[in-house]
């Protein structure tokens, strides 16, 4: 797989960013279903908005509202639900930091990202690269990646209370405010004192039933657990009270990973004679082994690019997928049929100066487990899955969104009907088998 690999050097712990960033997710929409930028937008996931822009912010809206309350505050608010509440979406924002820093970690929940910046980069240069991105920007500098994050959660809450916060030196560092931004710098060895007063909720590593027993045993901000000694905790919570007694006082050493731009696998494909030999056919050792790198990895990809290259302007084409592709069948069909339009659209002069066909996959990620009905062979499903089939219906799901096809068999004549019955008592208590048109007709 082709994938740069970055080094740090020295043994100083790095300074770690984490960006809050209100209206970003809504930039990103807007731009992707071209919608008005005048028009007020919230992002909504689960029924909770994620994220709004700065017309409806100014309206009221804020992010963690529920689209009846936001609705409420903005009437004129245009609401677009998604289903990924992941960073990775913001991809606008994530491609500007790429070309600062080759350690992004797009945050798994909320608009947020974690950086490591090398020294000399002011906050201004980084703005600058995202004008017009975001609405308010929420940036918190620490040694502790935990810390980072929890500050800027912390302050965006304060700042959706609409509490004051006071710029200037602080006894643990400096508070700086712009007019988009809020930058938070926590000084090396002064992260317990910064974190005192915060709640519990902000132990985000920790999970949430975790949380609400520290409350239940008395405990209710960082201050409190800083009062107490690990051992001591440990009978009351388990293991979990080393890190938390690591995490309140400012304490680790966990590093930002570089997960942007994800990894991608490239082949080459040298051609002698064009006439001769361009034909799709010449792929197909390539593509085996991609498919068995794939499979054995257990991911596929979504974004297809082939490249001819040689003695002219390089011809490119791209294809998406819906779903991460891997057997070869469907790589095969996905493959060939691309580069036979690309073929089809040049002339015989052009295709006499190709040289070098170059194939990208990108956009890898895990391929989803497909849960089988009680009873069926896996082997009959790989079988007499159509790969054909399998392109209309990613076709399909692509124009017209994932929810466009639910899969099932409305009429079945595998099953016995003491499977039939057996499924149906099973939907009773397993939503994740069967959605309420999939349940099995006796």
């Amino acid at each position: 797989m082709t994938k740069q690999v970055f080094y740090r050097t020295g043994d100083r712990m790095p300074d770690i960013y984490y960006f809050k960033l209100i209206g970003a997710r809504a930039y990103q929409e807007k731009v992707n279903r071209k919608i008005d930028p005048g028009l007020p937008l919230a992002v909504s996931f689960q029924d909770s908005i994620l994220d709004c822009d700065e017309n409806s912010y100014k309206d009221g809206v804020r992010p963690g509202d529920t689209v009846r309350q936001a609705k409420l505050a903005s009437p004129l608010c245009r609401i677009v639900q998604v289903s990924d509440s992941t960073s990775n979406e913001l991809k606008h924002i994530l491609d500007a930091f790429a070309t600062m820093t080759p350690f992004i970690e797009p945050d798994k929940e909320g608009c947020g990202i974690f950086l490591e910046i090398s020294d000399g980069k002011s906050l201004d240069e980084i703005f600058a690269l995202l004008d017009g991105m975001f609405h308010i920007a929420i940036v918190t500098k620490s040694r502790s990646k935990f810390l980072a994050k929890a500050s800027s959660v912390w302050i965006a809450q304060k700042l959706f209370q609409e509490r004051q916060i006071a710029p200037g030196k602080k006894p643990w560092g400096y508070v700086g405010t712009g007019a988009n931004y809020i930058f938070i710098d926590i000084k090396q060895g002064k992260e317990a004192v910064y974190s005192t007063g915060m709640p519990l909720s902000l132990l985000w590593l920790l999970p949430p039933d975790m949380i609400s027993h520290l409350y239940a045993l008395g405990f209710s901000t960082f201050k409190d657990l800083q009062q107490i000694q690990a051992n001591r905790l440990a009978s009351q919570i388990g293991d979990w009270a080393y890190p938390v007694i690591d995490w309140v006082n400012g304490r680790d050493r966990s590093q930002v990973k570089p997960l942007y731009p994800k990894p991608y696998i490239e082949k080459a494909v040298t051609i002698e004679n064009p006439m001769d030999t361009l034909t799709p056919q010449i792929l197909e050792p390539a593509l085996r082994e991609v498919s068995e790198r794939l499979i054995q990895s257990g991911t596929g990809f979504k974004h297809l690019i082939i490249t001819l290259s040689g003695a002219l302007k390089p011809v490119v084409r791209e294809k998406r997928s819906v779903r991460p592709v891997c057997r070869f069948e469907a790589l095969k069909v996905l493959v060939f049929h691309l580069f036979e339009e690309m073929v089809s659209e040049l002339d015989h002069e052009v295709l006499c100066r190709v040289s070098a066909i170059l194939l990208t996959f990108k956009d890898i990620d895990r391929v989803p487990v497909a849960q089988m009905v009680l009873g069926q062979s896996a082997n009959r499903n790989i079988a007499q899955t159509s790969v054909s089939l399998e392109l209309a219906l990613t076709g399909i799901e692509q124009k017209y969104g994932d929810s466009a096809l639910i899969w099932g068999h409305k009429h079945s004549k595998i099953f016995t009907p003491e499977i039939l019955r057996r499924e149906r008592m099973l939907a009773f208590w397993d939503p994740v088998r069967f959605g309420k048109t999939q349940v099995p007709a006796s």
